[in-house]
C-alpha cells in the first residue's frame, strides 16, 4: 500500500471520537472520505506490521495534507504531537482483535521518531501494551523491537500474551531490564533464532535463558555486544553451549571476547553447525584455540566461515578449515600479510567447492602483488562471487589474475580507486567467456569511487 494511503483507507476503521478529531486537525486530508466502515474487513488479512513504516507513512501523509502551513516550531511540535496520535490509533486498530499477526517490529530510529511519552497520555510506540492485545498477537512467530527506549514494559507485557515466537530480535538495551528480556525468552515454547544487537547491559541472565531453547535453537547472533569481565565471566556462554543443535553461531564486533569466555562453546558439540561467523577486536587473551576447536568439533558440517580476525594470531587455522571443512562453499577472511595469502592459496588443495570468497577490509588495505594470479590459479571453477574489499592492488595485476582465474565468477568487489580501467578489464574478462556487464551504467564512465562492484550476466 502506498503511503499516501495509509492513513485515509484505515479511517474508516477509527472510532467516531478519533474521525472526528482528524476531520478537525487535517481538514484537507479526511474531509471527503465516507464514514462508514467497509463491508469486508481487511484487517483480518492483515499478517505483518512494521511501526518504523508506518510511522514514515503518516509522516509523510501529514506533510503532503499540511503543505501549505506556515512553517514554524510550534507548527513542527503540533505536526509531531499529531502523527505520534494517528499511530497510536493505527496500533489500536492492529492490535485489537482485528488483525491475526504473525509479525510485528517495532524498531524505530530514533534519528527520525521524536519519542516523550507522557504518563497521562498512552505511548505510541507500546502496541503490545494496549488493552485486546492479546488476541492480534497471541500467534505471533516473529518478534522484532529496537531503537533508543526502554523495552520493559513491552517485553513483560508480551511474555504473558506471546508463546510460540520462533523468530526474536532485540536491537539496542538502552536500559532495558536484563530481567525483562531473560522472562519473554524463557516463556517461548520453540526459539529457533535470536539476534541480540548492541546490548551493553548484563548479558549473563539473558544468554543462560537460552539453555531452556537448546532444543530448538537453530540460528543465534550476538553482535556489538559488550560482555562482562567479573567473576561470572567464564560462565557467560554455558546456556548457549547447550544449543547443540545450531547451525549458525555469529559473533561479531563484540567487546572483551577471550579464550575464557569461549572456552564453554570449544568444549560444545555443534555438530549440526553450518554457518560460524566471528568478528573480534584485540583482547589480551584472543580465542585462538577456541575458535579452532569450534571448527574441528563442527566436522564437516561447516558450509560458511567467516574470520575477520588477526589471522597471524591464529597460526594453523587455515590449516584446521582445509581438513575439517571439505564441504565449505563460503569463506569470508582477512588477509594482511604475504605469508596469510599462502595459507589461504594451499587452502584450496582441499576446499574445492567454494562459490563464494570474500577478503575484507578491517585495519589496513594489504597491497598483494604476484601472490594474487598464485591464488587465481587454485581458484575453484564452482567460484561464482568475490569481494576483495581488503587488497590493492595494480591493474597489471589485475589483468593477470583475471587471465587465470575460472570463468565462473560473476560478481566482482575491489578497489579500483577512481580508475576505470580496472572495470573494463572485468568487462573484457566477461567477454571472454561470453557475458556482458549487468550493471552497465559503470561504463564509460569518468569518474568511479574508490571501492566498486561489477556484475556479470
Amino acid at each position: 500500500m502506498a503511503s499516501a494511503d495509509l492513513v485515509t483507507v484505515y479511517f474508516l476503521f477509527f472510532s467516531d471520537e478519533i474521525k472526528k478529531f482528524l476531520l478537525t486537525s487535517v481538514p484537507n486530508g479526511l474531509s471527503n472520505l465516507l464514514s462508514n466502515r467497509p463491508s469486508l474487513n481487511y484487517l483480518s488479512y492483515l499478517r505483518y506490521v512494521d511501526f518504523k513504516k508506518v510511522y514514515k507513512a503518516v509522516r509523510m501523509w501529514l506533510r503532503c495534507k499540511t503543505l501549505y502551513e506556515p512553517l514554524s516550531i510550534e507548527f513542527k511540535k503540533k505536526q509531531i504531537a499529531l502523527a505520534n496520535r494517528i499511530v497510536t490509533e493505527l496500533g489500536k486498530i492492529f492490535t485489537t482483535g482485528y488483525a491475526r499477526l504473525d509479525r510485528l517490529s517495532l524498531c524505530v530510529d530514533m534519528k527520525y521518531f521524536e519519542y516523550n511519552p507522557i504518563d497521562s497520555e498512552e505511548d505510541c510506540l507500546s502496541w503490545p501494551c494496549y488493552p485486546g492485545a492479546c488476541t492480534a498477537l497471541s500467534e505471533l512467530r516473529e518478534f522484532l523491537c529496537g531503537g533508543q527506549f526502554v523495552k520493559d514494559k513491552i517485553l513483560h507485557t508480551m511474555a504473558g500474551i506471546c508463546k510460540d515466537i520462533e523468530v526474536l530480535t532485540i536491537h539496542e538495551s538502552a536500559d532495558t531490564s536484563p530481567k525483562m528480556l531473560t522472562e519473554f525468552i524463557n516463556a517461548q515454547r520453540r526459539l529457533l533464532k535470536f539476534t541480540l544487537t548492541n546490548w551493553s547491559g548484563d548479558t549473563l541472565e539473558i544468554l543462560s535463558s537460552l539453555r531452556r531453547q537448546a532444543r530448538t535453537l537453530r540460528h543465534i547472533e550476538l553482535i556489538r555486544c559488550t560482555f562482562p569481565k567479573n567473576e561470572d565471566y567464564t560462565k557467560l556462554f554455558y546456556g548457549l553451549a547447550e544449543c547443540r543443535n545450531l547451525q549458525t553461531l555469529k559473533l561479531s564486533q563484540c567487546q572483551h571476547l577471550s579464550t575464557k569466555l569461549m572456552k564453554p562453546l570449544a568444549e560444545a558439540s555443534f555438530e549440526k553447525l553450518q554457518t560460524f561467523i566471528i568478528d573480534t577486536e584485540a583482547v589480551p587473551d584472543p580465542p585462538t584455540t577456541e575458535i579452532k576447536n569450534i571448527i574441528q568439533n563442527s566436522k564437516d558440517s561447516l558450509i560458511e566461515i567467516g574470520l575477520s580476525v588477526n589471522l597471524s594470531l591464529y597460526v594453523d587455522i587455515m590449516e584446521t578449515i582445509g581438513s575439517c571443512c571439505p564441504n565449505l562453499l563460503k569463506l569470508s577472511v582477512t588477509i594482511e600479510r604475504d605469508y596469510e595469502m599462502q595459507q589461504l592459496i594451499a587452502l584450496f588443495k582441499s576446499c574445492t567447492k567454494l562459490v563464494e570468497l570474500r577478503i575484507p577490509r578491517k585495519w589496513k588495505l594489504f597491497e598483494v602483488k604476484r601472490s594474487l594470479s598464485e591464488l587465481g590459479n587454485v581458484l575453484p571453477s564452482t567460484l561464482q562471487r568475490l569481494e576483495l574489499d581488503g587488497l590493492r592492488f595494480s591493474h597489471e595485476i589485475w589483468e593477470e589474475f583475471l587471465d587465470i582465474c575460472p570463468g565462473s565468477i560473476d560478481h566482482f568487489t575491489f578497489n579500483c580507486f577512481n580508475k576505470s580501467i580496472f572495470v573494463n578489464t572485468v568487462q573484457k574478462y566477461g567477454k571472454r567467456y561470453g557475458r556482458c556487464v549487468k550493471n552497465d551504467e559503470i561504463l564509460g564512465q569518468f569518474y568511479l569511487p574508490v571501492q566498486i562492484s561489477v556484475e556479470l550476466h
